[in-house]
């Protein structure tokens, strides 16, 4: 049993708006409430475990495709430095306030803070998710097809095939990332969304992932006084 006092203890930590989303879903009933509250700290846990594999290896499989496309082309220094200024091209012109730039002036900054050498490695080690995502997003089109290469088993060359998913994996990133509520999420289908990307880049990658992934195990953990998603 959960009573008004101890109650009064998840208010205090946890803020009463927030709660208050897990005791609609039950009903108010505050132990039912609780469970699900922990419940979706231990889901989100175990997805953050698989999105981190997944995240390092999709941004190793485009540093390595932009490289060899960098490459190719002659240039100098490594991509990243963008000398060629295009990263957040559009259709006037590189835009250097477009979220690429930022991304990369950030993360240099951080890079200089933490008093590391300003490498290509150290940067894009510090880059977030959200420039992954936005080098596979429509606003750097010019990329392609080129950039396909780095996601071989995709059923096709287009774009929105792997932009879609990778869009979805971030925003469902940011929510466990800000410890919001993911229980009313389709969970089946995010965890479905990660093994599809990483199978684009390796379906031996998505097997390794899936075999040291705890999220299945998790998922039929799930309270079963909880909504269904919608």
């Amino acid at each position: 049993m959960v009573n008004s006092q101890q109650w009064s203890f998840y208010e205090q930590h946890f803020a009463t708006a927030r709660l208050q989303h897990y005791l609609d879903a039950c009903g108010g009933d505050l132990v039912a409430a609780v469970r699900l509250y922990e419940w979706n700290a231990a889901v989100s846990a175990a997805f953050w475990e698989s999105l981190s594999f997944l995240e390092v290896g999709l941004r190793n499989a485009i540093d390595l495709e932009l490289t060899t496309i960098h490459e190719s082309k002659g240039r100098a220094g490594h991509w990243i430095f963008d000398d060629a200024k295009e990263l957040g091209r559009d259709r006037f012109g590189p835009r250097q306030h477009k979220q690429p730039y930022k991304d990369v002036a950030i993360a240099i900054e951080r890079v200089r803070r933490n008093g590391m050498p300003v490498s290509p490695g150290q940067i894009i080690s510090e880059i977030s998710f959200g420039f992954w995502h936005q080098m596979v997003s429509k606003g750097q089109v010019f990329l392609w097809p080129d950039l396909a290469g780095a996601f071989p088993n995709s059923p096709n060359r287009g774009q929105k095939t792997v932009q879609e998913p990778v869009a979805r994996l971030r925003d469902f990133r940011n929510r466990i990332g800000h410890h919001h509520r993911i229980w009313s999420s389709d969970l089946a289908a995010r965890y479905d969304d990660l093994l599809t990307v990483a199978g684009y880049l390796d379906v031996d990658f998505a097997s390794w992932i899936d075999d040291r992934s705890r999220v299945i195990e998790v998922l039929a953990q799930k309270p079963s006084f909880t909504k269904t998603a919608k």
